[in-house]
């Protein structure tokens, strides 16, 4: 059973352990990383930022469309991909949050420019309802969320390893912290397995076989499911011994009621205390006393009964108070 617990324990220890080094690993670590990565481009100056951005267009297709008529100020490019020209913007920084607002404002700004959609870059984020309503301009939404991936590997190797390197220490602290409490957990999962389980039960010795003895009355008398002993004989009565168990006294208390209830002379018999038997007589002039002792003295606790013969209801006769037995 040690074996057991000890295997149960390593195994959560390593199921522990590699589940959270797992999750640290492919999605905490990138998010710190996505983090840091926009701050880094918000970070850039404008000019190296929106050069960072066409370089990356220019791997999906696009290529720049220099137009004479543009002023030379104007910070809009014009691109082209598969015949169709595209209108890039950007907002640099990473506190906008850019909404309808400003997709109306850019959508109208396609429309003077001839062209057939946009994409509207920013490090920062795109409101909710924005991007609704840029599908319906054909204008491509592009947050810091969605640039990182494809301008990180643009980067020259120092910046990456600037931007990575914080992220990357603190994975390391919470990869340890992590190993630290899976083996604190299963630790404590040994312990409770341990205490929990059962003590090896201790070998018999082995004994030659002896003869069978006889079992004598009283051993027969006391094993359980044994059939009943037979009543002791006193004063020439059969007398059954007290049960010690409640209901089987009372019920033999019932037992005896209702045997006197039949008697002649006998209108009914009941137990006005525990230790008092009322019987109600149908015959003021009958005394029923020779048939209820015998009744009664066959049961051990119920021999010195007292017994209150009630006479019927208009008889002069007095109420007397029997005893079969004495204690």
């Amino acid at each position: 059973m040690a074996g057991g617990s000890l295997l149960v324990a390593v195994l959560a220890f390593v199921l522990v352990g590699g589940a959270t080094t797992l999750y640290l690993r492919t999605i905490r670590l990138p998010r710190e990383e996505t983090v840091a990565g926009i701050a880094a481009l918000a970070g850039m100056r404008w000019r190296d930022f929106i050069h960072l951005v066409l370089d990356a267009l220019h791997k999906r297709g696009y290529e720049r469309v220099f137009d004479t008529e543009a002023t030379s100020d104007e910070s809009d490019y014009m691109l082209e991909r598969n015949g169709q020209r595209w209108l890039l913007s950007s907002k640099h920084g990473a506190a906008y949050v850019l909404g309808s607002t400003a997709i109306a404002e850019f959508a109208n700004n396609i429309r003077m420019r001839g062209a057939d959609g946009g994409l509207l870059v920013t490090p920062g984020q795109f409101a909710p309802e924005a991007a609704r309503l840029a599908a319906a301009q054909r204008i491509e939404l592009l947050d810091g969320t969605r640039l990182w991936p494809e301008l990180r590997p643009l980067l020259p190797e120092a910046q990456r390893v600037a931007v990575s390197q914080p992220a990357l220490a603190n994975m390391k602290r919470f990869f340890a912290l992590a190993w630290v409490g899976a083996l604190a957990f299963a630790v404590v999962l040994y312990a409770l397995s341990a205490h929990d389980a059962p003590a090896p039960a201790a070998s018999a010795p082995t004994t030659a076989a002896t003869p069978a003895t006889p079992a004598t009355p009283a051993d027969v008398a006391g094993a359980p499911g044994a059939a009943p002993a037979a009543p002791a004989t006193r004063d020439g009565v059969a007398v059954l011994p007290a049960p010690t168990d409640p209901a089987q006294l009372e019920q033999r208390r019932q037992e005896a009621t209702r045997a006197i209830s039949t008697l002649a002379h006998v209108d009914r018999a009941l137990w006005s205390t525990q230790s008092t038997l009322l019987v109600y007589l149908a015959d003021p002039d009958g005394d029923p006393m020779a048939d209820i002792c015998p009744l009664l003295e066959h049961y051990d606790e119920l021999r010195a009964s007292r017994i209150q013969l009630q006479p019927p209801p208009g008889s002069t006769r007095p109420v007397r108070f029997l005893q079969c037995r004495s204690y």
